[in-house]
């Protein structure tokens, strides 16, 4: 596999910049062809707004964010030489974006500011994105600037289904990070020595590993402690899976995947 075809949403938050910035670069790193998805997320209270202030400000704000972030695409495809499309949507944005999944390698979508007054709805589109579009996504932090990713990955391992599909989705990013290290949770799931036969079937790929096993203490939580790992060892790059239950009408996280995505450091890589 290799991440030929790219797809960013682009919502329209004072993050979407540094979100495309991500997706150029990834793109830049793989030679890929950027699709960028300008669609803002509809907020429940729209209408109360319109009453507040004048009718047309918020639609001439979102036209002064879209015209500017089409600019940066634009002006980053030429300078990297790639080729990408731009399409806008100003309604239904999941629904646009799930319809553009299934012809994407790779989704590159921007974590939620907890502070924005639409973050809520935001954060119900990008999860219901990871976890039902079929397709790898990558969520860009919505705090701090990266100017690499995958140059140093961290592989969150407990030989489930999700983490499996995880793993496989980032080779392309492993194939070319200068190291990896594999992360196991769970271990007693494995039958042999922890992480041994993934890190076997990973240097087929020519990839080498380094297999380091996480324990943790009953104050510790999975998620922190992962995320601590992450932080110890100068990692750009978390991948994992993403978890889920269904419930009436919606799919919601699960609690580990849940505090990773509430509180990631570095960009992660997800698969469900």
């Amino acid at each position: 596999m290799e991440y030929r075809s790219i797809l960013v949403h682009l919502d329209g938050s004072e993050r979407a910049s540094a979100c495309l910035d991500l997706a150029l670069l990834v793109a830049r790193q793989h030679g890929a062809h950027l699709n960028a998805l300008f669609a803002p997320v509809t907020t429940d209270h729209e209408s109360a707004w319109s009453v507040s202030f004048d009718t047309g400000y918020r639609e001439r704000t979102r036209e002064d964010t879209r015209r500017a972030l089409e600019h940066q695409f634009l002006n980053g495809l030429s300078q990297a030489n790639l080729k990408g499309t731009w399409r806008t949507a100003m309604k239904h944005a999941q629904q646009e974006l799930l319809a553009l999944s299934p012809f994407a390698d790779l989704i590159v979508v921007g974590q939620s500011d907890p502070h924005d007054p639409d973050a809520s709805l935001s954060n119900r589109l990008q999860v219901q994105v990871t976890l039902a579009a079929g397709r790898p996504v990558l969520w860009a932090p919505y705090v701090g600037t990266f100017p690499t990713v995958g140059e140093r990955i961290v592989v969150a391992w407990d030989a489930g289904q999700s983490a499996t599909r995880a793993l496989y989705d980032a080779l392309p990013f492993m194939q070319l990070a200068g190291h990896t290290t594999i992360v196991t949770l769970n271990a007693e799931r494995e039958g042999r020595i922890p992480g041994a036969d993934i890190a076997l079937v990973l240097a087929r790929h020519r990839i080498d590993v380094e297999i380091t096993h996480l324990h943790t203490p009953p104050t510790v939580s999975v998620a922190d402690a992962l995320l601590s790992r992450v932080d110890k060892l100068g990692s750009d790059l978390l991948v994992m899976g993403a978890y889920g239950h269904a419930r009436w009408k919606e799919l919601v996280l699960g609690g580990v995947t849940q505090t990773v995505l509430g509180s990631m450091p570095v960009p992660v890589m997800m698969s469900h």
